[in-house]
């Protein structure tokens, strides 16, 4: 009976701080430091420059798990409603930051579409609470932005997307797993595969995995496979199209990790693109503006337009 009493008083305790996931603490304007100012005017074209320093930037506090996380929103200055863009950074702890100069280029730039886009640091960076577990439980602050945005009134919540690179990708891929929430996605050589990846780069295991991933010595190959989504590819949410990119010359996620994940996508018959980038590194710099211009037609058709989702099934003469 005591633990009965006890389980229920925790219950009590718990519940309140969990159900308020994804409210909003602080939302106070961003303003982008001049030199990333100057930068945005260097390297683009005088419209393309003025519409994403136009934007209106804000840094946010939001709960995720009862812990207070931080994030970043960029809304268009003109009032309506605007489709979302969720997007999931890469790297892990302060590598992989959002920074001025990627909250500003590359986040100004998915909003400049026409887009509110929010993106998480996720746990335990930029002054949020916790500890990131690559993969863990912070795909909790990922998902729990749904909430958040629910909150901002230009946001067409009926209208989500997400994107991520690298980490981010993983991060985009699980939470395809768990929610349905999203009309599309677009992954830039994500990780796939950690066992791949771990023989390809073993100084990711020793200082990324067993870092940051809780219990790894004895949980390695449950959590490995955990956030490894060419095990599960039949389990993503089948009306979620996916835009797979990649560069050929890339080291960090090698490019046999993105086309195992895409035969495992054709296998189950998930709607899926994929475009290889000849020559191209990590973040397909190389073809940087041809990239963003696939990223933005496959959100513009299936986001912003709601357009079909292709037959998979084979088909024709």
């Amino acid at each position: 009976m005591k633990k009965l009493i006890l389980v229920l008083v925790l219950l009590h305790v718990i519940y309140p701080i969990y159900a308020q996931d994804g409210k909003i603490i602080t939302k106070e304007p961003y303003v982008l430091p001049d030199s990333v100012v100057a930068m945005i005017k260097t390297r683009h074209d005088e419209p393309i420059a003025s519409k994403i320093l136009g934007l209106n930037y804000s840094r946010i506090t939001y709960l995720s798990d009862g812990l207070k996380v931080t994030a970043y929103l960029i809304e268009p200055q003109e009032p309506g409603k605007y489709p979302c863009i969720i997007s999931n950074r890469g790297g892990n702890r302060d590598f992989g930051q959002w920074t001025p100069l990627g909250i500003g280029r590359s986040l100004g730039r998915l909003a400049s579409w026409d887009y509110v886009v929010i993106a998480s640091q996720y746990r335990g960076n930029d002054g949020g609470e916790g500890k990131e577990e690559y993969g863990g439980k912070d795909v909790d602050d990922v998902l729990n932005l749904v909430q958040v945005l629910a909150q901002i009134p230009k946001a067409d919540t009926s209208r989500i997307g997400m994107e991520g690179t690298s980490r981010g990708g993983m991060m985009t891929y699980l939470a395809l797993k768990r929610s349905c929430r999203f009309k599309a996605a677009v992954v830039t050589a994500g990780l796939a595969n950690a066992f791949k990846n771990i023989a390809s780069r073993p100084n990711m295991e020793k200082n990324v995995f067993s870092q940051l991933i809780p219990n790894y010595n004895t949980t390695k190959e449950t959590s490995l496979k955990e956030r490894s989504a060419v095990f599960w590819a039949d389990q993503l949410c089948p009306t979620t199209p996916i835009l797979l990119m990649q560069g050929s010359a890339d080291w960090r996620v090698l490019p046999e990790e993105s086309m195992e994940m895409l035969n495992k996508l054709y296998e189950c018959r998930h709607p899926v693109r994929f475009i290889l980038y000849e020559g191209a590194d990590h973040g397909i710099t190389e073809y940087r503006e041809e990239k963003l211009a696939e990223m933005k037609r496959h959100f513009d058709y299936y986001l912003r337009d709601i357009k079909k989702l292709p037959n998979m099934v084979p088909h024709g003469d």
